[in-house]
């Protein structure tokens, strides 16, 4: 069966390896619409031509069966809520309403993919979360701590200029020249000293695990790399485990590939363009009982946002049938 699907922000980071995912999957044969700030530009999908459109509020009139969102809050908030009350299901790549509806990691929660608007989470959570949720299933986790060095394209088109540029009179995305440097903060603070990122990381970790009382604090820095997000993440876990059991534990679970042998370890070099979160570094935390150590690198927009999103479409698909 054919079915009607908008894809908007189709011409950014995230949106254009959504259409290319669609291609490999062989979902071209629906009929797609594309919205994205270009609009009239003719974009080659598969053997279609496709014209981008203007994104207003004809598209309610569009009778949408799906929807994919590769876009901001502020237009996720003047649209989203309001199509999924005609009937499209959408899937969103914002934050905005990842608190009240489903926030969706098809190998981990593809039971939650119900309801007319289903969330792409944050990239890092999802790289963290595929690769804890089986040790979790197995031993629990009382303890994560995260500390991720994320790239600049999870910032979006112009932080990618940003990072071609030691000019700061030139900066489009962020507060200091990104090229040859590090930023310890991504978002905003809050009051607490925690900013945008590392508060999603934390509520969205417990929301996917489906665990409120595993403990989770974060450290979020940006870095100079163009793509793939990499992460140390130190974990305890509630009942006894040993280095080998994890080691299994991680080389079965499903979209994790482990890559453990020196000086062969997850890096950006080796996951860009790849569909897997890469684990590496897994060794005991000596500090205290039950700890490990993990290092973990994915590519941001892949697993981290359009590959995850195309994923919650077919299961979105799937139920339709």
């Amino acid at each position: 069966m054919k079915y009607k699907i908008a894809i908007v922000g189709a011409t950014g980071v995230v949106g254009s390896r959504v259409l290319k995912i669609l291609l490999q999957k062989k979902l071209h044969n629906h009929k797609y619409f594309l919205y994205a700030e270009e609009v009239g530009k003719s974009i080659k999908f598969g053997k279609q031509n496709l014209i981008i459109k203007q994104l207003d509020d004809k598209i309610f009139e569009q009778n949408f069966d799906f929807a994919i969102f590769c876009t901001s809050d502020d237009v996720s908030k003047k649209y989203v809520k309001q199509l999924a009350k005609y009937g499209t299901k959408v899937v969103d790549f914002s934050a905005l309403y990842r608190k009240h509806c489903p926030l969706v990691v098809p190998e981990i929660n593809s039971d939650m993919a119900v309801g007319n608007i289903l969330c792409n989470p944050n990239c890092s959570t999802i790289a963290g979360v595929m690769a804890l949720y089986e040790i979790h299933k197995k031993f629990g986790l009382k303890r994560v701590v995260y500390s991720t060095y994320q790239a600049v394209s999870g910032a979006g088109k112009l932080a990618l200029c940003d990072l071609k540029t030691n000019n700061k009179n030139k900066l489009k995305k962020f507060d200091f020249v990104i090229n040859n440097n590090l930023i310890p903060y991504i978002g905003n603070i809050d009051k607490k000293g925690y900013t945008t990122e590392e508060n999603k990381m934390i509520y969205e970790t417990k929301k996917i695990l489906g665990d409120k009382s595993i403990k989770v604090t974060a450290t979020c820095v940006r870095v100079p790399i163009d793509i793939c997000h990499s992460e140390s993440i130190n974990f305890e876990t509630k009942k006894p485990a040993n280095i080998k059991q994890i080691q299994s534990i991680l080389r079965h679970t499903d979209g994790v590939k482990v890559l453990d042998d020196y000086p062969n370890f997850p890096m950006p070099i080796v996951t860009k363009n790849q569909s897997k979160v890469f684990v590496g570094r897994i060794r005991k935390d000596f500090s205290q009982k039950n700890t490990f150590n993990i290092f973990i690198c994915s590519d941001n927009l892949l697993k981290g946002a359009a590959q995850n999103g195309v994923q919650i479409l077919e299961l979105l698909i799937g139920g339709k049938k």
